[in-house]
């Protein structure tokens, strides 16, 4: 140690390393004799129960049972390797929560019942993932709206035929129709 160390520090390694050797003498002393008695032990009965007599020697025996062990692990491995892997988990119709239609991606959540609520307007451009808001777009004259979802960040601007109340409507039905069906597999990202 370095003089310019502090006695008392000096006193705590001492210590330290003291009660670090007595615990190791006392484990190596009481502890590890007792144990390499149990393991010659099991050798000895061991060598006893294959120079004994018995129906079938127990040399060959021995061979006979560590042979068979092996075999059994390795018909087990080799079951193992030849079953199929888990495929994905097959779809939950409650992971249909996004749907694009007329150029505007559509996302819900759905209630203890099963119906819709919170449908919601997106861009679907990629990486863009901006909400989009209906606003009325060019008007024909009375019955013949058009509704202009326009993307504040890309500017990607659908226009689809009637009021935003109509459109959601439209929506909502298609979602119901691909329920009912198998349709909504169709767009639900599988994460596995």
């Amino acid at each position: 140690m370095s003089s310019s160390e502090k006695p008392s520090t000096k006193i705590v390694v001492g210590v330290v390393s003291g009660l670090t050797l007595a615990g190791l003498l006392y484990v190596f002393s009481n502890w590890v004799p007792p144990f390499f008695k149990w393991v010659g032990t099991m050798l000895h009965s061991g060598w006893v129960w294959i120079a004994s007599t018995h129906s079938v020697p127990g040399w060959l025996l021995a061979p006979l049972v560590i042979a068979g062990i092996w075999c059994a692990l390795w018909i087990i491995a080799a079951m193992w390797k030849s079953s199929p892997p888990p495929g994905p988990p097959e779809p939950n119709w409650r992971d249909f929560t996004e749907f694009e239609f007329e150029g505007v991606l559509w996302r819900w959540h759905y209630d203890r019942q099963g119906g819709l609520y919170n449908l919601v307007s997106f861009c679907p451009q990629s990486g863009c993932d901006m909400q989009t808001y209906a606003r009325m777009g060019n008007y024909f004259g009375a019955g013949r709206e058009t509704t202009r979802y326009t993307c504040d960040r890309c500017h990607h601007a659908p226009e689809i035929n009637g009021s935003s109340e109509q459109i959601e409507n439209r929506v909502s039905r298609e979602i119901q129709r691909l329920l009912r069906g198998d349709g909504w597999k169709n767009h639900v990202r599988v994460t596995a």
